[in-house]
């Protein structure tokens, strides 16, 4: 029986159903959702990759901009930080409004050398290669944006990330919600974040805390994230106010897409 990701001693059972040919199972304490699959690096080079799907920085800013700028606004009203580690930094467009709108010393960290190509050339940023195991440097603020559905390990992913915060700094986590609108209107066999082997390990918001707080991490805001809203777009103003609206009613009934979450790391005193 595959252990559960969250904790070894809690008790998993098989979902009754099977996705892209691989078994699911649920644990039946904390929630999490797991596939019982191994990490396929190959599908993250791929030039049809999601990520990669949008070729201009005015497309890209229509699929990404609100997120990303959402984000970086929490992200500044929770302390004045100053360098900033992305891990699994995808096309780089993070990165980049970092930099240019909101005055952060900020890098990138990635596996895959397609979404660093992409980054250079399209974006006009130069991301690290690499496992962020392996990365020596520290940063006020690390962020990790919908990366950890896809490790095989998300214990050891986790602490390698917290590992790269400055004592006092923040992890930045966003995450596939098993709480979502989607979720709860079509069922768990019908939610498409299932979705091995792209998907491998997904959370709930008590999973999550469980693993902050074994590595001493204080969780200092909770939301949730629904910011692409496909099915609105075109009906949107300039000003993004259905989008807004849709996100903001979302987040406040905790159904959004993704957990968002900043974690404090202790202080040394």
């Amino acid at each position: 029986m595959k252990p559960c990701v969250a904790d070894p001693q809690h008790r998993v059972d098989m979902l009754g159903f099977r996705r892209n040919g691989v078994d699911i199972y649920r644990c039946r304490d904390c929630g999490c959702i797991m596939a019982d699959i191994p990490f396929d690096h190959a599908q993250y080079e791929a030039k049809n990759y999601y990520t990669l799907s949008r070729k201009t920085l005015a497309d890209i800013d229509e699929e990404w901009g609100f997120r990303w700028r959402t984000i970086l606004g929490w992200i500044r009203r929770s302390g004045a930080w100053t360098s900033l580690l992305d891990v699994g930094a995808g096309n780089g467009y993070f990165v980049a409004l970092a930099r240019r709108e909101f005055g952060l010393e900020a890098s990138g960290i990635e596996i895959s050398l397609e979404e660093i190509r992409f980054a250079s050339e399209v974006i006009g940023v130069d991301l690290l290669e690499g496992d962020v195991a392996q990365h020596p440097a520290q940063y006020d603020v690390v962020s990790c944006f919908n990366v950890l559905e896809h490790v095989a390990d998300p214990q050891g992913f986790l602490s390698s990330a917290i590992a790269r915060v400055r004592p006092g700094g923040i992890l930045v986590l966003t995450t596939p919600n098993p709480g979502c609108i989607h979720a709860r209107v079509k069922g768990i066999q019908q939610w498409n974040m299932i979705d091995p082997p792209h998907h491998i390990n997904l959370f709930t918001r008590q999973s999550l805390e469980r693993i902050l707080a074994a590595r001493r991490m204080r969780v200092l805001r909770y939301e949730t994230l629904s910011t692409y809203i496909n099915f609105v777009r075109k009906h949107d103003t300039d000003s993004l106010v259905l989008r807004r609206l849709f996100f903001n009613a979302l987040r406040l009934a905790r159904a959004g897409a993704d957990h968002f979450l900043i974690a404090q790391k202790a202080a040394v005193s």
